[in-house]
C-alpha cells in the first residue's frame, strides 16, 4: 500500500513538471511538492478511514453474536431463526476418568475447583460432543423443521421418541424428544425441548401415550425477555390440546419450585380413555446466568421428584428450553445419586459420555458439569437434612440424647458437620 501511495506521488510530481515548464526551479520546488504531499496524506487518510470501517463493522457483529446474546442455558441464540451457538471448546487431549469412590470424593473436588476450575473445564472439554454413528434424518425432514425449537438441536433417530401416527398428517410421529437411560434402568427419562405453541398437542400427546406422570420443567416461560417454552397448560379450568384434554387440578407454589396437578383424559374419535393424574414440578430456581447459588434447593426438588413418581408409571419428561443443558444437569444428578446408593461410587464422566449418545450436547457448560459435583458432594456429606415441623423436637431429643465420635453430644456434631458445610461452601465459590 505504501509503494502504491509512493508511485501516485511520483505521478503527480511528473505531471506538475511537465506542465509548469514555464516556471523557474525555484518556484516549481515550492509549488510541486506541498501538492504532492497533500494528495498522498489525503489518499492515505481516505484508505486507513476504510479500513478502520470495515474493521469496526465486522467486530461490531461479532460482538454482537458473543457477548450481546449469551443466555442462562449455555448456548448463544440468534434472535431470527433461535440457532443454538455452542459454545468454543478448547481442544483437550483425550483421557480416561475413572469412577471415583465416595470417600475420594470431597478431596477430588478440591482438586478439580483449585484453580478456577480448570480440571474441571479439562474434565468437560475430554467429553464427546456427538455420537459418531447418530443421524438426524427425521428431525431434519422439511415438515419436522418448523418443530425444533433451536434447528441445531435434533434427536437423535436411533433414541428419539415416536408418537403415534396421524392419518392424513405425515411425520405427524416426531417431536423433538429422546429416550434417556437413568442408572441400570433404561428409558427411565425423555428428556425433551421446551413445547412451542406449534408442537404442544404433541407434547400433551407423548405424555398419554408414554403413560408419563411427572414432568419436570426447568426453565422459565421467559428469561431475559425471550421466549423460553410456550405455556403448555391452563392457568384454570381445562384445554384441549388436540384429543388431549387437560384440566387444573390443584397447584402449590414453594420457595424453589411450583407443583401444579393435571386431570389428563384421551377423547379421540374412539371414545375417552380413563383420566390419569399428571404432575408437573416447576423449578423456578435456576437463574438467568450459570447454575443455582447452591445445590440444597435442586436436592429438595429431586427427592420430592423421586417421593411422587409412582413405580408403574412411564419415563419421567423432563425440559428446560433445548432440552440438553439443565435438563441433562438433573438426569445425571438423579443417575448418580442412585449409583451412590447402589455401588458407593460416582461416575460423572462415564454417565455424561453415554447419555449423550442418546442426545446430543447433553451438559452444555463447565459450570454445569461442575455444580453436578458440587450437588454428589453435598448429597454424600450431609444427605437430607430436611424436617418437618412436627418432626423438630423429637429429633432435637435424639440429638441431646445420642452419643458421636470423641464423645460429642449429637447437637455437638450437627454444628460441627454444619460449621464444615459453610467452610466448603465458601471454598467453592
Amino acid at each position: 500500500m505504501v509503494l502504491f501511495l509512493i508511485g501516485i506521488s511520483i505521478a503527480v510530481n511528473n505531471s506538475s513538471h511537465e506542465n509548469q515548464t514555464a516556471e523557474t526551479p525555484t518556484h516549481q520546488g515550492a509549488h510541486v511538492l506541498p501538492s504532492t504531499l497533500v494528495i498522498s496524506l489525503l489518499l492515505i487518510i481516505v484508505v486507513l478511514l476504510t479500513i478502520y470501517c470495515l474493521r469496526f463493522k465486522n467486530h461490531r457483529k461479532a460482538l454482537v453474536t458473543s457477548v450481546d446474546k449469551k443466555i442462562p442455558n449455555g448456548f448463544l441464540e440468534e434472535q431470527g431463526e433461535q440457532t443454538v451457538v455452542l459454545l468454543p471448546r478448547s481442544p483437550s487431549p483425550s483421557k480416561r476418568y475413572f469412577p471415583i469412590p465416595l470417600d475420594s470424593l470431597e478431596e477430588e473436588y478440591r482438586i478439580r475447583s483449585a484453580d478456577d476450575g480448570k480440571l474441571f473445564r479439562e474434565e468437560f472439554n475430554s467429553l464427546p460432543c456427538y455420537y459418531h454413528h447418530g443421524s438426524f434424518e427425521e428431525a431434519s425432514r422439511e415438515h419436522n423443521r418448523e418443530k425444533n425449537r433451536y434447528p441445531n438441536i435434533l434427536p437423535y433417530d436411533h433414541s428419539r421418541v415416536l408418537l403415534s401416527h396421524l392419518e392424513g398428517h405425515p411425520c405427524s410421529d416426531y417431536i423433538n424428544a429422546s429416550y434417556i437411560d437413568g442408572f441400570k434402568e433404561k428409558n427411565k427419562f425423555i428428556a425433551a425441548q421446551g413445547p412451542k405453541l406449534e408442537t404442544v398437542a404433541d407434547f400433551w400427546r407423548m405424555v398419554w401415550e408414554q403413560k408419563t406422570a411427572i414432568i419436570v420443567m426447568l426453565t422459565n416461560l421467559k428469561e431475559r425477555k425471550e421466549d423460553k417454552c410456550y405455556q403448555y397448560w391452563p392457568e384454570k379450568g381445562c384445554w384441549m390440546y388436540g384429543n388431549i384434554r387437560v384440566a387444573m387440578e390443584d397447584f402449590t407454589v414453594l420457595v424453589d419450585y411450583t407443583i401444579r396437578k393435571f386431570c389428563v383424559q384421551y377423547q379421540g374419535s374412539d371414545g375417552p380413555r380413563a383420566p390419569r393424574l399428571v404432575t408437573q414440578l416447576h423449578f423456578t430456581s435456576w437463574p438467568d446466568f450459570g447454575v443455582p447459588f447452591s445445590p440444597i434447593g435442586m436436592l429438595k426438588f429431586l427427592k420430592k421428584v423421586k417421593a411422587i413418581n409412582p413405580s408403574y408409571a412411564g419415563p419421567i419428561v423432563v425440559h428446560c428450553s433445548a432440552g440438553v443443558g439443565r435438563t441433562g444437569t438433573f438426569i445425571v444428578i438423579d443417575s448418580m445419586i442412585d449409583m451412590m446408593h447402589m455401588e458407593q461410587r460416582v461416575d460423572v464422566f462415564g454417565s455424561v459420555s453415554r447419555i449423550r449418545e442418546q442426545r446430543c450436547q447433553l451438559i452444555q457448560t463447565d459450570m454445569q458439569y461442575s455444580f453436578i459435583y458440587q450437588a454428589l458432594l453435598e448429597y454424600y456429606l450431609y444427605g437430607d437434612t430436611e424436617l418437618d415441623v412436627c418432626s423438630l423436637e423429637g429429633h432435637l431429643q435424639r440429638l441431646h440424647n445420642t452419643r458421636a465420635p470423641h464423645d460429642r453430644l449429637g447437637l455437638e456434631e450437627e454444628f460441627r458437620v454444619g460449621t464444615k458445610k459453610l467452610t466448603l461452601k465458601h471454598f467453592s465459590q
